[in-house]
């Protein structure tokens, strides 16, 4: 008994040991790698990419940037890839991490593709306090604006939908505003169906338009419940549109109920689920009458033997 609590401790220290190796071993970047500088401008559209992809890849390990809410995994825990001192790296620093991996964290390089890679440093860019990297910034400057309306223009001819997004600004005019992330969700059975597509920015005019799937289901007539909204936008909140529009394949809906499954009612029940369950019931009043009829011999018996 000693000797195995001995060898468990043994283990464990070896572990912590190693671990603490190879934290203080560090990370080796070449040269080369540093100097990559990330290729894409630090816009709304690509922070806002990053993001997702973040929150997709990263977030369940490193937690939200600058929250300091990773997993707690030891001997070494993630790193909070917003904090300053994470950020004072280059862009190429992070790329190079972000592809080899160590430890705990695995290589990246050949699952998620370089632009994504990009996009997500763009994103951490956005918490980085200190501006020690110098990074390319291309934001939409929108004059400010009340009275923001969203209007939503359906084409169904075509199965194309535009969203207009509008302020008024301080001179009376009525414009459209840049570089707004929108998003088009379509109402299923058990949530909502994105259909945004890849690039559903508003345009110079404050336009977004997205080609509706040809082959999605609607009901009898095609109709289907759009909600049209702005995507979690600091500026002008989250602005929304319901409307019905026919753009769906007309179907015509079937009740699960009707069919014949473990879940039908009960004319609509497996045959075999039938079979068996009367078989069962058989069986059992079978058993019933036999011992009530051996019941019933049992006087009869008890004189005979008399």
């Amino acid at each position: 008994m000693k000797n195995t609590m001995k060898n468990i401790a043994a283990l464990f220290l070896i572990f912590v040991f190693s671990g603490s190796v190879v934290n203080a071993q560090g990370w080796t970047v070449p040269a080369s790698a540093k100097k990559k500088q990330n290729p894409y401008e630090a816009t709304s559209k690509n922070i806002s990419s990053g993001k997702k992809i973040y929150n997709i890849q990263c977030k369940s390990c490193h937690g939200d940037p600058t929250m300091a809410n990773m997993l707690p995994l030891a001997p070494v825990a993630p790193t909070d890839l917003g904090a300053q001192n994470f950020l004072i790296q280059s862009d190429g620093e992070i790329f190079y991490k972000v592809n080899k991996g160590q430890g705990a964290m695995p290589a990246f390089e050949k699952t998620i593709s370089d632009e994504d890679k990009w996009m997500v440093i763009a994103f951490l860019r956005s918490f980085d306090k200190n501006k020690k990297v110098k990074q390319q910034v291309a934001e939409v400057k929108n004059p400010e604006v009340t009275d923001v309306k969203l209007e939503l223009n359906v084409n169904e001819a075509d199965k194309t939908m535009l969203a207009k997004l509008s302020g008024v600004t301080k001179k009376g005019k009525r414009v459209g505003l840049q570089g707004i992330e929108m998003s088009f969700l379509v109402k299923r059975s058990f949530g909502y169906l994105d259909v945004s597509g890849e690039d559903p920015y508003t345009n110079e005019s404050g336009d977004v338009q997205i080609q509706f799937p040809k082959d999605l289901p609607g009901d009898r007539e095609g109709q289907v419940n759009m909600l049209v909204k702005v995507t979690d936008d600091a500026f002008y909140g989250n602005l929304e549109e319901k409307r019905v529009v026919t753009l769906g394949v007309p179907t015509d809906p079937v009740n699960p109920l009707d069919e014949r499954a473990m879940w039908g009612t009960r004319a609509n029940a497996p045959i075999w689920i039938i079979v068996t369950f009367v078989g069962g019931v058989l069986a059992i009043w079978s058993v019933i009458f036999l011992v009530l009829f051996q019941m019933i011999k049992l006087p009869k018996l008890a004189k005979s033997k008399d």
